[in-house]
């Protein structure tokens, strides 16, 4: 009799190519799939007899799987330009936390950012890999879940520890003529200074430096003379008539109404009152509220009218007639306070730089302007509060105030504004000055090493003092500072500090997994570094979907390392991998299946009319 066993083994079998076939179809599309081959077996052997040679005669059982062999070669790459998703090029997996201590691993780079900034596979695992600080990796620590700033995040200053100057000395210049190289410095804070260094010949193939960095300092309280309260009016109907109220506070408050005790502040030449088209006009330097209403009052404009009473200005008109514009004051008694920093109970001295201009009112009403005196290097501040009360007096100027009082400048008075900056001289160490020397081809041969701790303290924001080393020469030995005939040039002045800056959402992914965040301060910082895994026997794999697989003893542990290290590929940051799957090879495939189990249908039908003939002969 004839078993039905063996084909029905065959169609087994055959149905599981089948649909391995159609899964490699229908996943042909799937972001890094990986195709499988269904392989066969066949079963044991029976023996029926033997040759007259003694030669065995079997017959076979029929078929089985031996195996669905996965296809891990890579499939083709291309470019998507989404920041998020990576490919790898070779060798390797990312590596997803499953929860638990547990991991699956994937070549699908198809991944996104959740709202805390964890990196993501599509189906919500986090993407691991190794973590850094302050934009270094630590390769050699653990594992754990990606995270990408969020937008906005900070990225702290670093302050310049090293500058670089390439510059050119004339060697025809007299003795006694300078140049200068500007170089942008940063402090601890990300503040940045315009540095300056200074070239003086003192002889010939000689020359002495200078390092200073001026530190523009801001005045507090912020609500200085320079800024006008506007002073917003009320407005009510009664009668005919509107009525706008102006409501002036005073250096010791608001005054109450029907009060006129206190000092008012003045009116500010910014007002821009008017009335039907006619305007008052506030003299620049301004002018007091009484003046004001005794203006509006002169103007002529029927049924228009000002008063005074306390701190208020009433001001009246007829319907017809509208009051436009705003009234500005002038804060009274504003203080300009300037703090310079200090080291060691020295307080820093003033700069060159600066260029305060200060206005005010003579005993006439007249607004005068003067420029503050020419500053000389390293001037105290005692000596500069003096030089500006005796300008101020020259020009005439009352009701100003020049004082100092420990390392703080205070300007004091009614009436006043400034504009320009006051620059101070930061604390310098004794390396912020010396002499370079030069042999008869221009090289230079003094100093011999690079100019370590240049160093600035009593920064007026706070910060940490500078310290700076000046790199004379290059990882080659040529100095970056020449002498020759030709004029004095700084062809280039290159520092390593930079500003604090907030994360733009840009980062990319690097061929080593390397993900670099963009900031605003136009630098670039490491926030962490993909990983790869590999295992010694891909086939051991256990595939668990989404194109996701866990490690089992078949296939071993997996071994861990950075793309392009031991092995292993490297990444396509802004691709994606396809599906492997060969839709030609899979059709071919098709067909020849789809052969195998119609022939087994065929055995079974044959099988199944023989059994019924020897049914029959019995009958």
């Amino acid at each position: 009799m004839p078993s039905f066993n063996i084909p029905l083994s065959g169609l087994n079998a055959d149905s599981t190519a089948l649909n391995t076939i159609a899964n490699n179809l229908s996943n042909m599309n799937t972001t890094a799939f990986k195709a499988q081959t269904t392989n066969f077996s066949d079963l044991m052997y029976q023996q029926v007899g033997s040759t007259g040679s003694g030669d065995q005669i079997q017959v076979g059982t029929g078929v089985q799987v031996a195996d669905n062999s996965a296809d891990f070669s890579t499939g083709s790459i291309s470019s998507d330009g989404i920041q998020t998703d990576a490919a790898i090029d070779g060798t390797g997996f990312f590596i997803l936390d499953n929860g638990g201590g547990s991991q699956l691993y994937t070549q699908d780079g198809n991944f996104q950012t959740s709202s805390t900034g964890t990196l993501e596979s599509s189906n919500g695992l986090a993407v691991m890999g190794y973590a850094a600080t302050n934009g270094v990796v630590n390769s050699s620590g653990g594992l754990t879940d990606i995270t990408i700033p969020t937008t906005g995040s900070g990225m702290a200053p670093l302050a310049t520890g090293t500058i670089t100057i390439t510059q050119n000395l004339d060697s025809s210049d007299a003795v006694g003529a300078s140049t200068s190289s500007p170089v942008t410095i940063y402090d601890s804070l990300g503040q940045s200074y315009s540095g300056t260094v200074t070239y003086t010949k003192t002889g010939t193939n000689q020359w002495s430096y200078s390092v200073s960095v001026p530190d523009t300092l801001s005045s507090s309280p912020a609500a200085a003379a320079t800024v006008t309260s506007t002073v917003t009016p009320t407005s009510t109907v009664s009668g005919t008539n509107t009525i706008n109220t102006y409501d002036f506070g005073s250096s010791g408050g608001t005054l109450p109404s029907g009060s006129s005790t206190g000092t008012l502040a003045t009116v500010d030449g910014g007002t821009t009152l008017s009335f039907g088209g006619t305007s008052v006009a506030v003299p620049a330097g301004g002018e007091s509220v009484s003046d004001l209403a005794g203006q509006i009052n002169g103007l002529g404009v029927a049924g228009v009218s000002a008063s005074v009473t306390g701190g208020v200005l009433t001001v009246t008109s007829p319907t017809a007639t509208a009051i436009t514009g705003t009234v500005s004051q002038d804060i009274a008694g504003a203080t300009l306070n300037y703090t310079f920093g200090s080291s060691g109970g020295t307080v820093a001295t003033v700069d060159p730089g600066t260029d305060l201009t200060i206005s005010g009112l003579t005993s006439s009403g007249t607004s005068t302007t003067i420029t503050a005196p020419t500053v000389t290097a390293g001037e105290s501040l005692a000596t500069y509060a003096a030089d500006l009360t005796t300008a101020l007096s020259n020009a005439g100027i009352t009701g100003v105030t020049v004082a100092t009082t420990g390392n703080t400048l205070s300007i004091t008075g009614a009436n006043l504004s400034t504009s320009g900056s006051v620059v101070q001289d930061p604390v310098a160490s004794a390396n912020a000055t010396g002499t370079l020397t030069f042999d008869a081809s221009g090289n230079l041969v003094s100093p011999s090493t690079n100019i370590s701790n240049v160093t600035f303290s009593g920064l007026s924001d706070g910060a940490a003092p500078l310290s700076m080393n000046w790199d004379l020469f290059g990882t080659s030995g040529t100095g970056s500072i020449s002498q020759t005939s030709s004029s004095s040039l700084t062809s280039g002045a290159t520092q390593n500090g930079y500003p604090a800056g907030e994360y733009n959402g840009t980062f990319a992914i690097g061929s080593d997994g390397t993900i670099t965040a963009k900031y605003s301060n136009g630098k670039t910082q490491a926030v962490g570094q993909l990983a790869l895994a590999n295992v010694s026997n891909l086939q051991g794999l256990n595939a668990v979907g989404s194109t996701d697989y866990q490690t089992t003893a078949a296939s071993g542990l997996a071994t861990i390392a950075a793309a392009g290290s031991n092995g292993l590929g490297t990444i396509e940051g802004g691709s994606l991998e396809a599906s492997n799957v060969n839709i030609s090879a899979e059709f071919s495939d098709l067909i020849v299946a789809q052969r195998a189990f119609e022939a087994n249908a065929k055995s079974v039908t044959t099988f199944d009319t023989i059994t019924q003939e020897t049914i029959n002969m019995i009958h």
